[in-house]
């Protein structure tokens, strides 16, 4: 269940920031009940979630106008996502300046984001925007920490130094303690390859993921079958896998899908059945991913579970290729010096309009 949105602000502060501009996966949010807002703010999330905007504007600015955080914070979510106003960075900028003024961490990591990417009124400021994530993180904002762990770690990528990593690890140490998903995901990921000072622990490793999926990563439960198809940290269990797999994919995540795709293809630990893992590569090419596509022409190409038609092929292999995969442009380059004119017509018109085969 999706919590009240003030009520999250309560807590932990805006998501939807987060999501749009920076994360790869949109932050889950934690477990633990939030604190109870206060009448005003009450009746500000009951008129969000009934569409009046202006209602719920007109309560928060005069809450925000009392020095109320958290209502500054929401103002400027408001506004960086244009929920029923013009979007406006600039004007999120004053309200995420005033959040972050009253020293609401939620708001100074939002502040952070939106001095690093600048907008429309907004200058970029990416000093400022790095004191402001690091005063974030260690205020304890799980994200922010989540984030500039992942900083420190880029840094670390072109130095010796060893104290970037072992820095990285550490705020992504304190992340997952607060159960942030992306941070959880990175400490395995650290087990695994025995990076920031850890050893090497496949069975660590495991298990930063699998609380992972209890914090809501969808991404990790992909990663959890994989590590039960492989046996990293736990004894291989293909059927396991499928189970991973299958509820990644039934949240749309497009590498599930390919993976899921491929058991039914290769009867890996389900019984193989070339229609399924047809749909389910279709799914991810629809969502205009690369392997799903360059899968689907090849099984089309091949004719596994339907008839050969070697121009949808050609559609998939060039979707894929324009995605720098090599072999599909390879193929789709073989196969179109076998098309007919009226079947390069079809392809491009499916090729203009975006429609997957």
């Amino acid at each position: 269940m999706i919590r009240s949105r003030l009520a999250v602000l309560a807590s932990c502060g805006t998501l939807f920031f987060h999501a749009v501009l920076f994360a790869a996966e949109p932050p889950k949010t934690p477990a633990a009940t939030p604190p109870a807002l206060p009448p005003a703010l009450q009746k500000a999330q009951a008129a969000l979630d009934k569409g009046d905007t202006e209602a719920a504007l007109k309560l928060l600015r005069a809450e925000a106008d009392k020095g109320d955080a958290i209502a500054a914070n929401a103002l400027g979510e408001i506004h960086i996502a244009g929920r029923g106003v013009k979007a406006s960075p600039a004007e999120a900028l004053k309200w995420f300046q005033k959040a972050a003024d009253a020293g609401h961490a939620a708001g100074q990591f939002n502040l952070a984001r939106l001095l690093q990417l600048g907008g429309e009124g907004v200058a970029k400021d990416e000093e400022k925007s790095r004191f402001l994530l690091r005063t974030s993180a260690e205020a304890g904002y799980a994200y922010a920490q989540f984030q500039l762990g992942s900083y420190v770690e880029s840094l670390a990528a072109h130095s010796e130094e060893k104290a970037q990593i072992i820095e990285a690890r550490e705020w992504y140490e304190k992340a997952a303690a607060q159960s942030q998903p992306d941070a959880l995901l990175a400490l395995a990921r650290f087990y695994d390859g025995g990076l920031g000072g850890l050893k090497v622990s496949a069975e660590k490793g495991f298990e930063s993921c699998f609380r992972a999926t209890k914090a809501g990563s969808v991404v990790a439960m992909n990663e959890m079958g994989v590590r039960y198809q492989k046996g990293a940290g736990i004894h291989q269990d293909n059927v396991a896998a499928i189970g991973w797999f299958t509820l990644a994919a039934q949240h749309g995540l497009p590498a599930a899908l390919v993976n899921l795709g491929n058991c039914y293809e290769t009867g890996n630990g389900v019984r193989q059945d070339f229609d399924q893992a047809g749909r389910n590569y279709s799914a991810g090419a629809k969502l205009n991913f690369g392997p799903a596509e360059f899968l689907l022409g090849q099984m089309i190409e091949q004719g596994k579970g339907t008839a050969v038609n070697l121009a949808h092929a050609y559609v998939l292999y060039t979707r894929a290729g324009a995605q720098k995969n090599e072999e599909a442009v390879k193929r789709a380059e073989a196969i179109k010096a076998k098309l007919t004119p009226a079947q390069l017509e079809e392809a491009a018109k499916l090729l203009r309009s975006g429609s997957v085969p």
